[in-house]
């Protein structure tokens, strides 16, 4: 599901107003397969976690702990630092 220079309108989550249970909620629902952008991440722990859809997810700046762990499916970019256990148990996606 790489974006391939196409243009596509993604649905923006700023977790500085929302919460990463929100996010994750968000991504583990109905919602069809799209581009999540998420901002201001500020170093918060398990961002994009246990997804099992194909979702493509860019994290514009600093993740915490677990980011994208336990996916199956979705292609997932961070554009910023990691902290430990980074796609942990990850089955399927990149």
């Amino acid at each position: 599901m790489p974006t391939s220079g196409l243009t596509r309108e993604a649905l923006s989550i700023d977790l500085s107003v929302e919460t990463v249970r929100s996010l994750n909620e968000q991504l583990h629902g109905s919602l069809s397969p799209q581009l999540v952008r998420v901002l201001n991440p500020s170093g918060k722990h398990a961002i994009a976690v246990g997804i099992d859809a194909p979702h493509e997810v860019e994290i514009e700046g600093h993740v915490g702990y677990y980011c994208a762990g336990m996916n199956k499916q979705a292609i997932i970019r961070v554009r910023g630092n990691c902290g430990v256990g980074v796609a942990e148990n990850m089955m399927s996606g990149s």
